[in-house]
């Protein structure tokens, strides 16, 4: 293990060492640039520049290099073409600022390479370096296309067994040079071509990254001796480290067998061979000892007669052949090689030096050079003046410049006639000459005066003149005319700043109003029309901005169309630019409303998407023939980008649209929609669930899908996510829990979305609908069919019975006529009655429950049948004043079609279950309310108490034939009253808690099936 981290040092050391000595070299390359090209870099003329770089790149091997202005701008490259210039201005940032920087290895092809020619292409680092004055400021920056070929040849060259090899990384994971293994990759389908920016390395069991690479893309240095599955499936041993002027990572491998194997193997080597040379070791030390130390002294003495300079110094060794012997051979051999290199570093020294006075009068010749070049330079202006700015020296240039003639002003005028008249006011003249008086040198923009009275901008240089004694005596101000550069930087800025706003998404009507802004630095405009046609020439939408306000749509009060043809639809016809100079000749359509509205000439200027017109933009001004050629440049870049905005903001709103109207759709759904993480987390939930539940949505947020679960149900929620992860799809009947507690029965639909690209579950949509009333009709219809068979059954046991209990109600009755009995027999007869009675009673209850009529349905108010059985109920003695009967009853309720007979039964059974339920009194509270049942009216009678109540168990049988928690009673009462509602047609549910109370519900249809086929019969 410390063989392959020691091998990673090496590698990463070399990689340093030589990624430093590119730096060097670009040191001495941008030095010599400073030196000789610093004119040409801040001019206009680059071609020998331009041929410099060209000679670098092919001197030093570089795939590119570009010299690149203060400004951005790229003067010079090689190779050439401009397209390149973006790519230069972005590997130089921090060169423009005075640090050298580096990037990452990056793919790099030439800029004019066919498509199919690019399969060649190479891999550079860019590193970009600062050109510095002679007092360290700033000039601009040059960029190096460094070829990394040399990087594979570094890591290739190291030898760690058959399966170690090393390699560089790169932020993403790829590794950014050349394996070894290049043909077997190759033919285990890993790669096509080679393992640069195409082999990821990831643990093929996984698909994610190996443990090396994680490490080593976290920034931790380290190794790891237990092995990790590398990216062909194979355990290695690694060590890593990050290298950070490269942004790259460094990981040096070893297949773990071959790895530990050798380790092993030594260790019992070693093991083996201290047993056998132990004692023999010993004795040899003792004896060898004594016959090296005088050698060793001898050499000792050399050794200093060397550090002191006499290099011919050797050591006898009488052809020794022992270790000693061999020791001090060796020891001539590095002293002769020492005096050999010392020798040659000495001619080198010397060849230095000369070299050296070779450049020094290069340097001087090319000083002399440029000075001349200045001297006649009619680019630019040479004024040499007093200390009080009188002018003494007036070049070519400033005459071209300024458009005075030399004789006009040496001698004669002040530099202060140059300046406008706010600067010489304010004292920024005298400020200027100050500073170039205090520090020798001043430099800056000034904005200057022309003889016809332009005033436009200049690049100031002015140098304090000194005399042969030190003493100053004036200035030499070098000046040149920025007009163009800063009208270029203007324009730049100008669309630079649109096509911000453009990319901020912002509203249309906001992007007109910033191209207005924008534009109206450049031309003097007042008046802005964007004019788009969504559906040819006939249909339009146009905005106008007037002196920064947006207008009316029928700005100009236009109230029919036009005879003669509108410039706009040449425009957006031919696809060609139209000017109108003057407005006042009538040209077009509208240019007389256009001259009544002050708008003395305009521009219109097509808006091209795909080679196809969309629409136009018009700019108008109050001056007659108010815009230039240079005008059309602006306009032609940024009415590209305007069209393909206002494309994209028409397919925006479409997209918003239908957005919008999905998601009412997916708020408004009757069912529950909800979407969750793949680990359960709310991530959106429809407001049909949220109303269902209770929840906020910030609550649910908050949540996982186990959560709105009774605990019982969780581990089959976990399988559901489960399932649908692994196939795509589930479905799974639940429970969900409401806010309150309240259960409601539902089934999911749940489907998978995935990354297409992993195959990885980004999200789940589900689909839950309520079906607590289905599971009610479920469960109605199984007491239902359970009546129904225990019916016969009592039908059958009660019609048994009845025969012989008459015959003995009989017997009994002849006996009591024909004995006369007393006391106790008397007592027992009389039982054996009250018994036979209580015995038919329940035997009619049996055939009640069995055969119940059939009800006759009429139209009546279900209230009026509700307050006759509560009239009755008062009149019971069970109950009592302790009883509290509390109604409530919808404003406005149908009559409904039932029998009224079987609803009182109903209702008193109901009513006398409450008073059994509440012995020491309490509150009956009845609630009737209009309703749904199946999708047709209804109404809904709640009848509850707050009683003892009933336990869960209790509440499963409440409605089963012969259940009853009464001491009396057949437990045939709630089984006939379920009976009775379903002959209604009609649903009965019961909630009750133990101590709390009982609730029924009853839910009847106002309109009964029944009743249809009885008046159709009728009818009939």
């Amino acid at each position: 293990m410390r063989n392959l981290e020691g091998v990673k040092q090496k590698q990463a050391e070399l990689i340093k060492m030589w990624l430093n000595e590119r730096k060097h070299e670009a040191k001495m390359i941008t030095k010599n640039i400073s030196v000789s090209f610093a004119s040409a870099i801040s001019g206009d003329d680059f071609s020998a520049l331009s041929a410099y770089t060209e000679k670098i790149k092919n001197e030093y091997g570089y795939k590119t290099i570009g010299v690149v202005s203060l400004g951005g701008s790229v003067v010079a490259s090689a190779p050439k073409p401009a397209e390149r210039s973006n790519r230069y201005a972005e590997y130089c940032r921090e060169a423009l600022m005075g640090e050298m920087e580096t990037s990452g290895i990056t793919p790099f092809f030439m800029e004019d390479e066919a498509e199919a020619d690019r399969s060649a292409e190479s891999y550079v680092i860019f590193l970009s370096a600062p050109i510095l004055k002679p007092d360290n400021s700033l000039l601009g920056a040059v960029v190096f296309g460094i070829d990394t070929t040399p990087l594979n040849d570094i890591l290739k060259n190291v030898k760690l067994g058959a399966t170690g090899e090393t390699f560089l990384i790169n932020r993403e994971g790829y590794m950014v040079t050349e394996s070894r293994f290049l043909e077997e990759l190759k033919s285990s389908g890993l790669i096509r071509r080679n393992t640069i920016f195409e082999l990821k390395v990831l643990n093929p069991r996984t698909g994610m990254r190996t443990a090396g690479v994680a490490e080593c893309l976290s920034g931790r240095d380290g190794y790891d001796t237990k092995g990790y599955i590398n990216y062909n499936g194979c355990k290695v041993l690694g060590a890593w480290c990050w290298i950070a002027d490269i942004n790259c990572g460094l990981l040096t491998q070893i297949n773990i067998h071959e790895g530990y194997e050798t380790a092993y193997s030594l260790k019992n080597f070693v093991l083996s061979m201290l047993m056998v040379l132990a004692f023999p070791l010993t004795l040899a030390a003792f004896y060898f000892s004594r016959r090296i130390t005088s050698p060793i002294y001898e050499i000792t003495e050399v050794t200093k007669k060397i550090t002191g300079g006499d290099l011919g110094q050797r050591v006898i060794y009488k052809e020794r052949n022992d270790e000693i012997g061999k020791l001090a051979k060796e020891f001539n051999v590095m002293a002769a090689s020492l005096e050999e290199k010392t020798i040659k570093l000495r001619n080198y020294t010397i060849d230095l030096e000369n070299k050296v006075k070779e450049r020094t009068l290069e340097l001087q010749s090319t000083t002399n050079f440029l000075n001349s070049i200045l001297a006649g330079s009619t680019e630019y202006s040479i004024i040499a003046q007093d200390l009080s700015g009188n002018i003494l020296a007036f070049n070519k240039g400033a005459s071209l410049i300024f458009g005075y003639r030399q004789e006009e002003m040496i001698g004669i005028a002040n530099i202060r006639k140059l300046h406008v008249e706010e600067d010489i006011e304010s004292g920024k003249v005298d400020f200027i000459l100050e500073k170039a008086f205090k520090s020798g040198r001043f430099e800056g923009e000034v904005m200057k005066r022309r003889r016809n009275g332009e005033v436009f901008p200049v690049h100031d240089t002015a140098t304090l003149r000194r005399s042969e004694n030190g003493k100053p005596i004036g200035f030499v101000v070098i000046s040149k005319d920025i007009t163009k550069v800063k009208l270029i930087a203007l324009e730049k800025d100008i669309i630079n700043n649109i096509n911000k706003t453009i990319a901020s998404g912002i509203d249309i009507k906001a992007v007109y109003e910033a191209v207005f802004r924008e534009l109206k630095r450049m031309i003097d405009i007042t008046w802005l029309s964007v004019a788009y046609f969504p559906d040819g020439p006939e249909m339009f939408e146009e905005s106008n901005i007037v002196d920064g306000v947006l207008l009316a749509k029928n700005w100009l009060g236009i109230q029919q169309l036009p005879g003669k043809t509108m410039a706009q639809d040449i425009v957006f016809e031919k696809g060609v630019p139209v000017f109108v100079a003057d407005t006042s000749s009538g040209e077009y359509a509208f240019d007389n409303k256009l001259y009544e509205k002050e708008i003395h000439s305009y521009l219109c200027f097509p808006l091209k998407s795909k080679g196809e017109s969309i629409g136009t933009l018009t700019l108008g001004s109050y001056k007659k023939n108010a815009f230039k050629e240079m005008h059309y440049d602006v306009l032609n870049q940024l009415t590209s980008q305007i069209a393909i905005t206002i494309e994209n903001a028409r397919l925006f709103l479409s997209i918003k649209e239908s957005e919008k109207k999905y998601r009412d759709l997916v708020e408004n759904a009757p069912e529950m929609i909800h979407e969750i993480h793949p680990e359960g987390n709310f991530t959106d939930v429809n407001k049909t669930e949220l109303n269902k539940l209770g929840y906020a949505i910030e609550e649910m947020k908050q949540m996982k899908l186990g959560d709105i679960v009774p605990a019982g149900y969780r581990d089959e929620i976990k399988r559901h996510i489960n399932l649908i992860k692994e196939t795509g799809s589930s479905e799974l009947e639940t429970v969900f829990l409401s806010k309150s507690g309240n259960e409601i029965n539902v089934e999911i639909h749940g489907t998978g979305f995935y990354n297409r690209k992993t195959g990885e579950c980004i999200f789940i949509r589900e689909f839950v609908r309520d079906i607590s009333e289905r599971k009610r009709m479920e469960d109605q219809v199984r007491r239902s069919e359970k009546l129904a068979s225990m019916g016969e059954l009592a039908a059958a046991i009660a019609h048994e019975i009845r025969n012989p209990l008459g015959a003995i109600c009989n017997s009994v009755g002849i006996l009591d006529s024909h004995l006369k009995l007393s006391g106790q027999d008397m007592d027992l007869l009389e039982m054996i009655v009250g018994e036979s009675e209580r015995l038919d009673r329940i035997i009619s209850d049996f055939l009640s429950f069995a055969h119940p009529r059939e009800p006759s349905l009429v139209l009546q108010d279900i209230k009026g049948i509700i307050k006759n059985t509560i009239f009755l109920l008062g009149q019971d003695k069970r109950f009592t004043d302790k009883i509290e009967i509390k109604e409530i009853y919808e404003t406005v309720l149908p009559k409904v079609y039932i029998d009224t007979d079987l609803i009182h039964q109903i209702l008193w059974n109901l009513f006398i279950n409450s008073l059994d339920a509440m012995p020491d009194g309490g509150r009956i509270r009845i609630v009737v309310r209009k309703t749904t049942l199946f999708l047709r009216n209804a109404i809904e009678i709640i009848i509850s108490d707050n009683g003892i109540g009933m336990a869960e168990h209790e509440i499963n049988k409440v409605f089963e034939p012969f259940y009853t928690t009464k001491s009396e009673g057949t437990g045939l009462g709630l089984s006939v009253v379920q009976r009775i509602i379903d002959e209604h047609g009609g649903t009965i549910d019961v909630k009750s808690k133990y101590g709390r109370g009982t609730a029924f519900y009853i839910k009847l249809p106002v309109m009964n099936e029944k009743q249809d086929v009885q008046g159709n019969l009728l009818a009939g």
